[in-house]
């Protein structure tokens, strides 16, 4: 995917955009976060997660992406990272065609999904809870994380600075479908949702998502998005089935 293929409009308005984007980086924040001229350089060592370990146009200050991406790439290379550049609707022009002109491909596309959470109706219910559990990091394994990323994962979660629910739909008393959401000035995003194998296709991910809205709403939730592979075509089905539609698409660039 050639880098300006990102550049046609977002179908949500700016402002939603840039909110989603800022409540994102909250509910799922890096422990360092370097910013270079209205970019902020995201590194997590440790984790496979993209997010955390990108660099990400916020209120980017226009004509300086050549001294931003130079400074990112040394300290990446400082620190035996992988220099990533995550490409939103608020990357301006001139990064696009940067990186673009080196010839580089944007990889990993990736839906943010969105509703108003009144309008959003899923199967009846899963459970939720304020508190972090093992039970819920184990189930975690679902979605490919070994013991050492639950690990670091409940680090970063311990950090999260805003309200946060961790939700479960239970198939004959086992806990089997898992997902959080994260609840803040009247936005609400959904994170880490994950169905064992041997489970999926039972309606578990609907009964977990009425549970995590139902948990929202009750917290003053107004507006909830969440974040899908561009390639998870069930996954995306099923969003849409619930009530959600495109706001906007990101892609990765590792630069």
């Amino acid at each position: 995917m050639n880098p300006e293929d990102l550049a046609q409009p977002a179908e949500a308005p700016a402002d939603l955009v840039s909110a989603f984007e800022r409540h994102s980086a909250r509910a799922w924040p890096a422990p360092d976060v370097i910013d270079l001229h209205g970019w902020e350089l995201r590194l997590t060592p440790g984790s496979r997660s993209r997010r955390v370990n990108s660099l990400n146009a916020i209120r980017p200050e226009p004509g300086r992406f050549d001294a931003v991406l130079d400074a990112a790439r040394r300290i990446c290379a400082e620190r035996g990272a992988p220099c990533v550049v995550r490409l939103t609707p608020l990357t301006p022009p001139e990064a696009l065609r940067r990186l673009a002109g080196e010839g580089r491909e944007a990889a990993g596309e990736t839906l943010v999904l969105h509703a108003p959470i009144a309008d959003v109706h899923p199967s009846p219910g899963g459970e939720v809870s304020a508190q972090l559990t093992p039970g819920w990091l184990a189930g975690m394994a679902a979605s490919g994380a070994d013991a050492a990323e639950r690990a670091l994962i409940a680090r970063l979660l311990a950090a999260v600075p805003i309200q946060q629910g961790f939700g479960v739909a239970l198939d004959d008393g086992r806990a089997l479908a898992f997902g959080r959401i994260a609840v803040e000035d009247g936005i609400a995003g959904v994170f880490h949702v994950a169905t064992a194998p041997e489970a999926r296709r039972r309606g578990l991910a609907r009964r977990l998502m009425a549970g995590l809205l139902a948990w929202a709403r009750e917290r003053g939730a107004e507006t909830v998005y969440l974040q899908v592979v561009a390639e998870n075509h069930p996954a995306i089905a099923l969003y849409r089935a619930c009530g959600f539609r495109e706001a906007y698409r990101y892609a990765y660039l590792t630069a």
